[in-house]
């Protein structure tokens, strides 16, 4: 085995090395701080849902009660999309462990460098993600 190779790479299709074990380890990393951000985030906006005024259960002003509602709606959109990260960063993290981190869901071919650098829990390589993007929309 050459040098520059790790013991630990697994070989791709295209004859390039997967991630190496020092690449897991630190998007492992990230991906950790990533969940217990997120965990953070959601304990925060959970505390923070806005409930009926005291009495009536609702404002005594409509316009204070469309604040409200709009309020809510907004934390309600904001939760959501949190809990989407953060699934999606644990999914991350079982493809770390079933050692398929780094390889689309979707096609099996090698997820770029560069993709998960900037989102360490990509799952899709561009092509796959641009398709299933407009099937989900």
């Amino acid at each position: 085995m050459a040098w520059c190779q790790s013991k630990h790479a697994l070989p791709t299709a295209r004859g390039r090395e997967a991630r190496t074990s020092v690449e897991t380890t630190i998007a492992r990393k990230r991906l950790e701080e990533m969940r217990d951000d997120l965990d953070r985030t959601i304990s925060v906006l959970q505390g923070e849902r806005p409930g009926p005024v005291a009495g009536t259960g609702y404002p005594a002003d409509s316009g204070d009660a469309g604040s409200i509602l709009s309020e809510a709606d907004r934390t309600e959109a904001i939760l959501l999309s949190a809990r989407d990260q953060r699934d999606g960063v644990l999914a991350a993290l079982s493809r770390i462990d079933e050692a398929g981190y780094g390889q689309c869901v979707d096609c099996g071919h090698e997820i770029p460098e560069g993709r998960l650098d900037a989102r360490p829990d990509a799952a899709r390589c561009v092509g796959c993600q641009s398709k299933w993007a407009k099937r989900h929309r």
